[in-house]
């Protein structure tokens, strides 16, 4: 049995802190993501008026991210975190409220200031991290960053289907939505419990920095693969739940069902990055992780053409969760090699624009997507096209961490 507790035990209070805040934060926003459209469909409101909803907090998220990156560099970020951590929830609040009277000017406000202030957290914990913990237990403390995004998503859904089915009245999708927006607000008990002094790098202190006081060069070398991914995930993704529904007659509820038991083993499975990485080497863990998510991928498109088997559900199912489970293990590690590959003249940057990405990616790849269908391209085409994506991601992830472990080996001779 691998003993995996020392790997976290490690992690530096302050540290854990932040992370089991940001928790708070993820349980929010996946309900947003998952529960809110629900909401907005029992409340009569049409497709096209949902989708606006959603779209003005991914604007928000995508227009905060990239000049954040600029503006915390050089900067302390706990007050990042505790803005996030009051006004997120606040105006959560406030939209949910706006939805119930049918404000649409309010509702868009609302939802681009959550997107906004998501983009204070989700942008700094990866610097604050790398600045503040030890290089030897930052793999764990990504992990865990990791871990309670899933965890999010797990919770929240647990909590809507329980308290729906306890009373279905006083639990309806308004109500549990303010519920888990007020418990967000908890974020600030374990915020303000984190007492440390905040690490800059030296050449960070100066408050005003210009585009050439970054690396693009490198910059964009690092985000190339993050950028293939991305798109390659949004491909795929928002609509693994219309392929098991549309090729293998999957109920919603059967589908719902095995997203959250996928986020379980999702938490279970990056809990043993850190010990991964020590035994195999962030190279090797990379590129075999994102391997064996693409198989399952291909394997999983592959049914749709013997679905009238009834073996072609079960072969589905199963490489669902192991593509679910494998890519996502692969986040921090290629979150770690991106900002540490990118130095510490970079780090910010870097990680505004993976998140700009990571969401930009799900955008536009929703409207490809879009066009693809309406042609009567396949799933199992489109899936492919992922598959195609990712293992470009994932070569050129491959040379990054080669180049990443001569430049180790380097100093350590």
């Amino acid at each position: 049995m691998i003993d995996i507790r020392k790997d976290y035990a490690s992690i530096q209070k302050p540290i854990l802190y932040i992370i089991v805040a940001e928790f708070f934060i993820q349980l929010v926003a996946n309900a947003l993501l998952y529960i809110l459209p629900l909401y907005m469909h029992v409340a009569k409101y049409t497709d096209g008026e949902i989708a606006q909803c959603v779209s003005y907090r991914f604007l928000g998220v995508v227009l905060t991210s990239i000049p954040l990156g600029f503006f915390i560099k050089g900067r302390k970020l706990k007050s990042f975190f505790i803005a996030t951590g009051i006004l997120m929830p606040l105006f959560t609040i406030a939209s949910l409220l706006a939805i119930s009277y049918y404000n649409e000017l309010l509702i868009d406000i609302t939802q681009f200031f959550i997107g906004v202030f998501f983009s204070f957290f989700s942008v700094a914990i990866l610097p604050y991290i790398i600045r503040n913990e030890k290089p030897e237990h930052q793999t764990s403390a990504i992990s865990l960053h990791y871990i309670v995004i899933a965890l999010g998503t797990v919770i929240s859904g647990w909590m809507v289907g329980f308290l729906n089915e306890l009373d279905k009245e006083l639990f309806n999708e308004r109500n549990v939505l303010i519920l888990i927006a007020a418990i967000g607000f908890l974020n600030l008990y374990f915020l303000q419990k984190v007492k440390i002094d905040e690490q800059i790098p030296v050449e960070q202190k100066k408050k005003v920095h210009l585009l050439n006081d970054f690396d693009w060069k490198r910059i964009l070398y690092i985000l190339l693969p993050c950028i293939f991914i991305s798109l390659g995930a949004g491909l795929t993704v928002p609509f693994l739940g219309l392929f098991f529904v549309h090729v293998h007659n999957t109920s919603t509820g059967a589908f719902a069902l095995m997203s959250s038991s996928s986020s379980v083993l999702i938490v279970v499975s990056t809990l043993y990055i850190p010990y991964l990485k020590r035994t195999a080497g962030m190279r090797s863990s990379i590129t075999w992780i994102q391997l064996l998510a693409v198989a399952a991928l291909v394997l999983m498109a592959s049914t749709q053409y013997y679905n009238m088997y009834s073996i072609a559900i079960v072969i589905a199912v199963i490489a669902y969760f192991i593509r679910n489970s494998f890519m996502n293990m692969a986040g921090p590690l290629s979150s770690e090699l991106s900002i540490i590959y990118g130095g510490e003249r970079n780090g910010e940057i870097i990680s505004a624009l993976m998140f700009a990405i990571a969401w930009g990616g799900y955008y536009v790849s929703a409207i490809a997507f879009k066009v693809l269908r309406n042609n009567n391209v396949d799933y199992a085409s489109i899936f492919y096209m992922t598959a195609a994506l990712y293992l470009l991601g994932t070569w050129l992830y491959y040379i990054i961490a080669g180049k990443h472990s001569r430049a180790i080996a380097n100093r350590a001779s």
